[in-house]
């Protein structure tokens, strides 16, 4: 399998609707005007699909914040995105992010899940909409679990949640694993508590205890923080943690591995001169 991880595309519309300052997308919208309007670009974005296509990838991964206040043109177009990769033959897996639930109504509705279903043919167990995780049995002894902690959050924050709902649905689907395969685990925070308060993800020490506690987790992907992280863990009973970094900023990356049974070959993509430039390579190994 080649995949390409993506994360943070921050699809964005601009609205001048006075009801939107009943609620923190106007905040959403004045952040996008003075500080991303010129460091966002969709050119970055749709120039995936030329590249995704000379790299013979196989699976899409996107890692949450699709769009920026949860709009419904904003949906509409992340949507229109994934729907061209889908008509190249590409598998896509998506989870929401903390943009794609910015306001209590998108949350409570659960409008992300109205453009992407969370049910579809190559899923196995579990719903990520109503049980915050969700199982698809690969290739190569590989799983890819998809988890969903997003919430709508008050003004000036955007943390995560690990509720103690999606902790009990994550254990039962472990069990569900067996114990000489592998998981990819996606979710759009990451689970240490490095980043400043506001920014974290709520409970994201037990998620941390349990990562550790079960060596199947191989990989974790996550976004959120707009930076790429690369970071082997293994010796301490962590999994390789990987953040792709935002793929539609000035300084947009994304990351292809190339998974096998026993190794991933990572190969690090920044927008370098209008075009996407190969920058890094790192090879790593599991025991059989």
């Amino acid at each position: 399998m080649r995949i390409a991880h993506i994360s943070d595309l921050h699809f964005s519309n601009f609205s001048f609707r006075l009801d939107q300052f009943f609620s923190k997308r106007w905040l959403g919208n004045l952040n996008c005007i003075i500080n991303r309007s010129d460091v966002l670009s969709t050119k970055r974005i749709y120039s995936l699909i030329d590249i995704f296509k000379k790299q013979k990838i196989t699976d899409v991964i996107v890692s949450g914040d699709l769009t920026t206040t949860s709009s419904k043109a904003e949906f509409q177009q992340a949507s229109n995105f994934i729907e061209k990769l889908k008509a190249e033959g590409l598998l896509t897996y998506l989870i929401p992010g903390n943009h794609d639930h910015y306001i209590p109504h998108a949350y409570k509705k659960k409008i992300f899940y109205r453009y992407f279903p969370s049910k579809q043919s190559h899923v196995l167990t579990y719903n990520l909409k109503d049980e915050g995780v969700t199982a698809i049995r690969w290739k190569n002894r590989w799983w890819l679990v998809l988890m969903d902690t997003t919430l709508s959050t008050s003004f000036f924050s955007s943390n995560g949640y690990f509720s103690p709902l999606v902790e009990k649905h994550f254990l039962n689907l472990l069990k569900e694993v067996p114990p000489n395969e592998k998981i990819l685990l996606v979710n759009h925070f990451p689970f240490f508590q490095h980043d400043q308060p506001k920014r974290r993800l709520k409970r994201g020490h037990i998620l941390e205890k349990i990562i550790q506690n079960h060596p199947k987790i191989q990989i974790y992907l996550h976004g959120h923080t707009h930076r790429r992280c690369i970071a082997d863990l293994r010796q301490n009973r962590f999994p390789l943690i990987l953040d792709s970094g935002s793929t539609a900023y000035r300084f947009g990356s994304w990351n292809l591995l190339d998974l096998n049974e026993n190794s991933c070959f990572l190969s690090c993509f920044n927008w370098e001169k209008d075009t996407w430039i190969e920058k890094e390579t790192k090879l790593f190994q599991w025991n059989n």
